[in-house]
This record gives structure tokens, C-alpha cells and sequence, in this order.
């Protein structure tokens, strides 16, 4: 009894086999059938030729875009680990045009399998290399072809999901959803290159080396965004340099008006223009956030900065302006309200510094073309408030109003005279600098007459040494005022208060007008030093009227022109805040009208030419005491009828008035007209003084009044006999030498029967009652 269950449990135990078994065979079946898929899927990859498609592609792209595409080699396709397409060397035509759009070396495109069983095509990578496309901004006459060309080569079919987006409202939920939905996890471009022509200024904008990298793109998401780039503007002078782009970028293209939103904004720009001077100089943007949607922009908490960075021991510029929110609804930008700072450092500013706060607002129209900007400044150099009306943009025309009651601008531009010296060694030539400028004073005799007509000329002209003049003309860059030609300006200013150059005015007005290449300052008039300046000033970018042969270099380069007159203005005052100088004390008034031509400032110094006519009184010559010089007759005969010596600016030569004419051409200032007076001397003189080398050449002719009581023959032989002082030498360095020999001969020749053995005693009296001396 106990073997039967034993035998009827054997069988049992022996049916476990079989069923392991047929698991095996199971397992060995569907490894051999994925083997066999595999296979069959190596075969489909080796059989299948994805380039017998390229003239369909190539086709259903020019029939769905209108541009043609041009695939330049084989393309190729692969299943493992994703399905994966690699194009070669490739370009898009413009719409409707065989102008070439787009262009790159290689691309690779990679997508995930399953997702496409479900209509969603997600791309897990998008690289291009070398990418290349041109586009242009066309001006408001281009046509509408042109307007959608831009708009499509910007944004792809995006653009004309805009402007279709209020036809799309009515779909319905189900087509919707019916949507071939997309991502592209990352979008990945290198050495990629853009090339903008702006049609409506005719300037090029180019991205280079781009490299762009960015997160998950689909029809709605997040990503960050990082773009980096080379850019060079082709304008005169070229802008070149580097830019960075940082954001967060919200992406919804599923809305009925498609929405672009960016936060923490950040694009920065280093560069230089390659200009003469090749300033480097860097720019940044900031914002807090952005939205587009539609045609509408708003940016909110936005903040500019541009700074220049001056090589050691110049200067450096600083523009910083932040705004809480800017608004564009696609015709009509707003800014409500700015606030801006200008700084700049410089050792030539006092403190080495400057800073000019400001706030304002502006409109800008695009629809009627026109633009507007209000400015004010409150700062203790500066307050102003001013209004700035442009329209036209693509030749624009600028109308401004200027109301200040403060405008100092010593504070924020440094004089002139320090750079002007650069070509010259020492502190000398700088201090001579000033007397450049001075055409018709220059012909007046001594160094007191030197600064009345310096002040009246425009503005200082830098003079290098005699011997370094070419070199030092040579070297100057040239005027560019290439922008005056397209610049028109119409608008006036007003100033109670006006600090420029060290000269202080007061009610200040002028009107500006600039069109044509051809800028005006008239009617200018203000308050000076107690006195009256009216006048004008035109300056043009090209001299039109031809050689005039007044002077050298007449029509060729800018042109220069001014009439200035001067009434009753304190001449020492004027010269001691221009200058620094106090060669002259003398009220009156010049009347000035110069005009030049010439690439640089030396060219202008040799052209000048023109008149200056000047009538002080109360003046005081400050260099030479002509009484006590004259009142040294016996030491001068006894040295041998000679005698020279420095100009001492401690010594003084006071006259009642003195007038005179001086004649400007080729760059010397020439007088031989001098008319001067005191108690007992009258004056006259010729010479001139040369404008380039700064050299004074003059000769004064003293007269004496001898008393008509007076009985002696040598003092009537004396009366009204012209005594020389000639002055002489650079302008900080004058020098003057008398000589009686000529003037003894011409007293023998005409009173030889009157003159006996006493001359010299009876001349030694006479002076010394004329001028106060003692008796020696």
C-alpha cells in the first residue's frame, strides 16, 4: 500500500520538464524574431535611399514657401539610437527670388520615434553649422512683397501665424487639437553669421561667429537663452566689437496672438569705432522684463549705460538711464518718464570729473514719422529745460527750444588750450596758444594789443613751432563734417547765465539753423563785460563758391565765416577769464569779420582772412613803460644810441585811447594804422604778426609833446620826431631794442645851425621835465 503513492507521484515529478521546456523554445522564438526584426530593420536601412526623395523635398519646400532649396550632397539617414537626418551643404532662396537667404555647411536633425505614433514631433537636438542668411529692412516705399519677405525671413511661418491669428480664433477646440504638436528640445547653432542692409539709411549691420544655444523649444514653454557674437557696423567710421545675450525666455505660440515674454534681460557690447582715434568703449541693457504680443511691446524696469574708456591721462564718458516701463503698441512709443546721468572723467575738468543729471520723457511715432524728447537738468552748473521735435526719419529734420538759466560748460568740457599745445614742447607754445586766434590784434604794436583782437576771433588756433609747422599740420587729423550734409536743424536758445571758455554772458540768444551743408549761428547777441556782442557765425562742410584767390587754400575743404562786433566791453576783463592774461585793460569796442577754409586747424590759420577794426580808451599797455624807457636818453646815446630789453609785464604804458585797423591773409595779421595818445606822447606803429609761428614783428613810433613855453632849439628840433621801439619775438617771449642813431642824424640834417656842444645835457633836461624824472 505504502509504494503506490510513491509510484503514482513519479509521474508528476517527471511533467516539470516539459513545461521548462516549451519556456525555452518560448524565449529562443522571440529572440530569434527580434533578431530577425533587427535584421530586417538593418536591411530597410541599407535598401532604403532617402536621397532618391531630394527632388520631392526640394519640390513641396518651393510649392509650400516659394523659396527654392538647394540640397549640395547626399543626405543621410539613421534609426539608431533615434531616427536622425543629416543634411549637407545647403541653402533657401528669398521668397520668390533666387537671392540667396539662407545658407549653412552641415545640419543634423534628431527625433524620437515613439512620440510620432501620436502626432507629436519632438526633436531632441536641431544643430546648424556655419549658417548664413541676409536680410533687408526695406524703407517705407517697399512694397508689400517686401514687407512679407521680411516679416517671413524673421520669424519663418511664425509671421504669418500672426498675422493670421484673428482669422484662426473661430477654429474650434477639435481642429485644434487635431495640430501636429512639436518641440525641439535644443536648438544648437555655431559660427553661424546675419547680414542686415538697412534700406532706409543704407547701412549694413553684421553678426559673425554667432553661437546660440538654447533650452526646450515647443508651441508654449521656458527656456533660457544665451547668444554671443561678433557685430560690425559698416558706417564711417565702422563700429566693431563683441555683443552677449542672457534671458529667460517664456515662448506661447498656442494663443490666438502669438506671445514672446523675456526676464532678466541682459545684452551686453564691447567694441570700438575704427576711426582715427579707435576709442574703445562698452554698452549695456538691462530689463526686468519684456512682452511682445502682436504688435505690441512693453518693457518694464529698464536700464542703459554707455561708457568710453579714454587712453592714461584723457578723457573718459559715461551715459547711464533707467526707465520703470516703455511701451509700444506698434505705431506709438512711449516712455513716460527717464532719468539719465552723464559723467565724464578727465585731470583737464575741475576735480578731474564732471556730472550732469537729467530726466525727461519721449513719443515716438513710426505711423506720422515723428519724435519727441523733453529734457531738463537741475544741477548747480546746469538747468535747462529743453525740447527736441524730429520728423521725417528717413531725412530727418530737427526743430529744438533750449530755456536755461545756467549753463556752465567749463564744468563738463576742458579748455582748449592744453590739447592744442600737444604738437609743441613745453609750456610755452600752450601759453602761446591763445595769441593765435588773435588775427587783427596781432598787428597791433606791443604785446597789449595782441589780446583786444584775440578775444574777438572765434576760438583759439593751435600754432606749432616755426621749424615743426608742416610736421605739426601734417599730423592734425582732418575736419569730418560728412554729417553736416545731411543735417537739418532749425531752433534757438536762450541762457541767462553762460560759462564757455572761461568768458561768462549773460542773456544770451541765437538761432540755429543748419540745411544743405551749411550750418548758421544768427542773429547771436549777449551781455558782456558790461557791454555788447552781436553776430553770426556760418560754418559749411564744403566751400561752394571755388578759389577766390584771397588766400591760400580757399575752396577747398570746410568753410568758416564770422562777423563779430563788440561794444563797450571791458577788454582787460574779457582777456584775464579767456586767457588768463593781463596784457591789456581797456574799454571800447572791435568790429571783426574773418572767414577761412581748410581740412584742419592749420589749414584754417593759413587761409584766415579778413578785417578787425578796434577803438579803446582808458587803456593800459602791460609789458613796456615807453615814458621810462624814452626818459633814459642820455644812457641810450652814451651806450652807443641803443638799447633793447624784455618785456616786464610789471611795467605799464597808459594812454588815453587807441585805435587801429588790422588786415588778416595767409595766416598774417598785418597794421599800419595804430593811432594811440597820452598826456605827453602820441603813438603810431606798422608791423605784423604771424599767426602759424606765433611771432610778433612790430615797430611802435613814439612821439613826444615838448612844451611850447619852452625855449631851447633842441627841444622844438625834438617835438614830433618819431622815436622807434621795435618789439619782436615769439609771443611769450617779446623783446624790445630802440635806436637813436638814425633819429640823432635826422635832427642834425634839419637843425644842424640850432644844435651846439650841449645836446646831450639839454636832452637829458628836457626828459626829465617831460617825464618826472631826477636830474642826474
Amino acid at each position: 500500500m505504502s509504494a503506490d503513492p510513491g509510484s503514482t507521484g513519479a509521474p508528476a515529478a517527471q511533467a516539470q520538464p516539459p513545461l521548462a521546456a516549451g519556456r525555452r523554445r518560448l524565449l529562443v522564438g522571440a529572440a530569434a524574431a527580434a533578431a530577425l526584426l533587427a535584421l530586417a530593420m538593418a536591411l530597410a536601412i541599407a535598401l532604403f535611399d532617402i536621397n532618391r526623395y531630394k527632388p520631392e523635398i526640394e519640390a513641396a519646400v518651393r510649392t509650400h514657401s516659394g523659396r527654392t532649396l538647394h540640397l549640395n550632397g547626399d543626405l543621410a539617414l539613421s534609426f539608431f539610437p533615434r531616427l536622425a537626418v543629416d543634411l549637407p551643404a545647403s541653402s533657401l532662396s528669398a521668397r520668390d527670388n533666387e537671392a540667396e537667404f539662407l545658407s549653412f555647411s552641415s545640419a543634423r536633425m534628431e527625433v524620437a520615434l515613439l512620440p510620432l505614433l501620436w502626432q507629436e514631433v519632438v526633436i531632441e537636438s536641431l544643430q546648424l553649422r556655419e549658417a548664413r542668411a541676409t536680410m533687408t529692412l526695406p524703407d517705407k516705399h517697399s512694397s508689400a512683397a517686401e514687407m512679407d519677405e521680411v516679416s517671413s525671413g524673421a520669424s519663418g511661418s511664425s509671421g504669418s501665424s500672426v498675422a493670421s491669428a484673428d482669422a484662426a480664433v473661430p477654429a474650434t477646440t477639435a481642429a485644434a487639437n487635431r495640430e501636429t504638436r512639436w518641440e525641439i528640445e535644443q536648438l544648437l547653432l555655431s559660427d553661424a553669421a546675419l547680414t542686415v542692409h538697412n534700406a532706409v539709411n543704407g547701412k549694413t549691420i553684421v553678426l559673425s561667429a554667432i553661437h546660440l544655444e538654447t533650452g526646450r523649444l515647443a508651441a508654449k514653454t521656458q527656456l533660457p537663452l544665451g547668444l554671443k557674437a561678433q557685430v560690425a557696423l559698416m558706417s564711417q567710421p565702422e563700429v566693431l566689437g563683441e555683443i552677449e545675450v542672457t534671458a529667460r525666455v517664456d515662448i506661447d505660440m498656442s494663443a490666438a496672438r502669438p506671445a514672446l515674454a523675456a526676464s532678466d534681460f541682459k545684452l551686453g557690447f564691447t567694441g570700438r569705432r575704427d576711426g582715427h582715434d579707435r576709442q574703445p568703449w562698452r554698452a549695456a541693457l538691462s530689463a526686468r522684463h519684456l512682452s511682445h504680443q502682436g504688435e505690441t511691446f512693453s518693457a518694464a524696469q529698464v536700464e542703459v549705460s554707455v561708457q568710453t574708456d579714454g587712453e592714461p591721462a584723457t578723457d573718459a564718458w559715461t551715459f547711464a538711464a533707467s526707465a520703470e516701463e516703455i511701451a509700444f503698441d506698434g505705431q506709438l512709443l512711449s516712455l513716460p518718464r527717464f532719468d539719465a546721468e552723464i559723467a565724464r572723467e578727465d585731470p583737464r575738468l575741475p576735480g578731474g570729473q564732471a556730472r550732469l543729471p537729467l530726466s525727461g520723457a519721449l513719443t515716438l511715432d513710426t505711423r506720422h514719422e515723428r519724435a519727441s524728447l523733453q529734457l531738463a537738468a537741475q544741477g548747480s552748473d546746469a538747468r535747462f529745460e529743453a525740447s527736441i521735435e524730429l520728423t521725417n526719419f528717413a531725412q530727418p529734420e530737427v526743430g529744438f527750444d533750449l530755456q536755461a538759466d545756467r549753463l556752465n560748460l567749463d564744468a563738463y568740457l576742458p579748455l582748449a588750450q592744453p590739447v592744442a599745445g600737444k604738437a609743441a614742447a613745453g609750456a610755452k607754445p600752450a601759453a602761446a596758444a591763445p595769441a593765435a586766434g588773435s588775427e587783427p590784434g596781432q598787428a597791433r604794436p606791443g604785446r597789449a594789443a595782441l589780446p583786444i583782437l584775440r578775444t574777438a576771433a572765434a576760438a583759439p588756433t593751435p600754432r606749432p613751432a616755426p621749424a615743426s609747422a608742416p610736421a605739426s599740420a601734417a599730423a592734425e587729423p582732418a575736419f569730418d563734417l560728412a554729417g553736416l550734409h545731411t543735417l537739418r536743424l532749425d531752433g534757438q536758445l536762450q541762457i541767462a547765465q553762460l560759462q564757455a571758455g572761461g568768458i561768462e554772458a549773460t542773456a544770451v540768444h541765437a538761432r540755429v539753423h543748419s540745411a544743405d551743408g551749411r550750418a548758421t549761428l544768427a542773429p547771436l547777441s549777449a551781455r558782456l563785460y558790461g557791454g555788447q556782442a552781436d553776430g553770426e557765425l556760418t560754418l559749411a562742410a564744403q566751400n561752394t563758391h571755388g578759389a577766390t584767390g584771397q588766400g591760400q587754400g580757399q575752396g577747398q575743404g570746410p568753410q568758416l565765416s564770422m562777423k563779430l562786433a563788440l561794444n563797450d566791453v571791458d577788454f582787460g576783463a574779457l582777456a584775464r577769464a579767456a586767457l588768463g592774461r593781463s596784457d591789456l585793460a581797456g574799454r571800447g569796442n572791435v568790429d571783426l569779420a574773418l572767414s577761412s577754409s581748410g581740412q584742419s586747424r592749420a589749414e584754417l590759420t593759413r587761409a584766415a582772412q579778413g578785417t578787425a577794426g578796434f577803438a579803446l580808451r582808458e587803456v593800459a599797455l602791460v609789458g613796456i613803460d615807453l615814458a621810462d624807457v624814452l626818459g633814459q636818453v642820455k644812457d641810450i646815446l652814451n651806450a652807443g644810441g641803443s638799447q633793447s630789453g624784455r618785456i616786464d609785464t610789471s611795467r605799464v604804458t597808459r594812454l588815453s585811447h587807441l585805435s587801429g585797423t588790422v588786415k588778416l591773409a595767409a595766416g598774417v595779421a598785418r597794421n599800419d594804422d595804430l593811432d594811440g595818445a597820452a598826456a605827453k606822447l602820441a603813438l603810431g606803429g606798422y608791423g605784423q604778426f604771424d599767426l602759424l609761428s606765433s611771432e610778433l614783428d612790430y615797430t611802435l613810433r613814439v612821439m613826444m609833446a615838448a612844451n611850447p613855453d619852452e625855449s631851447s632849439k633842441l627841444l622844438r628840433a625834438l617835438e614830433g620826431l618819431p622815436i622807434p621801439v621795435h618789439i619782436s619775438g615769439p609771443a611769450d617771449e617779446l623783446r624790445y631794442s630802440i635806436s637813436l642813431s638814425d633819429v640823432a642824424a635826422d635832427v642834425l640834417r634839419r637843425h644842424s645851425d640850432d644844435i651846439g656842444a650841449a645836446l646831450v645835457d639839454e636832452a637829458e633836461r628836457f626828459f626829465d621835465r617831460l617825464f618826472g624824472g631826477k636830474k642826474k
